[in-house]
């Protein structure tokens, strides 16, 4: 006899919860219980599903199907700023670590003459720009849905957006965990760094006009 129930308990790692029907009863319900062709369910599915003696003698789920989907919740600032799988709190930091040390390069730099204040302006404005951009797209990561290309996001960091790239990806734990992006990242933060310091204590200010 088949029956309808909600998905109210689920154990996505172990394969298993408890689906209840109409009439408030609960049965479990594991992954091998579900037809081939379906996916995991997810809380709040609506399953259709027949009952038979379970391991422990007690009625359970099985021939089960997910007959509507439950909806998928907007993503919040929690799942935003969670802290990716293999990646810890101290590599992340370095990431402030480098945004502050290029910050107070340009202020040395604008305070010791070296420097004119549009330069710290133009830091400012690229870097909210690109951490803008580091949100939007962990946002979109989380809906599934089109994404800034990593190209744009290296070419905002290299135009003066670095500390702001910087500081997105340790706030939005984002971007941290492909090599070959990261390794881009921490290029273009160093030839700021570099540039930043040869500016402050006057390396270049003979070279660079209006200086």
């Amino acid at each position: 006899m088949q029956r309808s129930g909600e998905l109210v308990q689920w154990n996505n790692k172990g394969g298993f919860g408890f689906v209840r029907d109409e009439a408030g009863h609960d049965y479990y319900v594991h992954i091998s219980k579900l037809a081939p062709d379906q996916g995991r369910p997810r809380l709040g599915d609506t399953l259709n599903f027949e009952i038979a003696k379970g391991r422990n003698g007690r009625p359970a789920a099985v021939n089960v199907r997910v007959s509507a989907s439950a909806p998928i919740a907007a993503p919040t600032m929690r799942d935003v700023k969670r802290m990716p799988d293999g990646v810890s709190r101290f590599k992340l930091g370095l990431r402030t670590g480098a945004a502050t040390i290029m910050t107070l390069l340009i202020l040395w730099a604008i305070g010791t003459g070296q420097a004119p204040v549009w330069l710290g302006g133009i830091y400012a404005l690229m870097g909210a720009a690109s951490a803008l951009l580091y949100r939007f797209d962990k946002l979109y990561a989380l809906n599934g849905s089109w994404r800034v290309s990593e190209t744009n996001l290296h070419v905002v960091d290299l135009f003066g957006g670095i500390i702001g790239g910087l500081s997105a990806q340790e706030v939005y734990r984002h971007k941290t965990v492909k090599p070959r992006f990261v390794a881009m990242t921490w290029t273009i933060a160093l030839l700021h760094t570099l540039g930043l310091a040869a500016l402050a204590f006057g390396w270049l200010g003979a070279a660079v006009p209006g200086f």
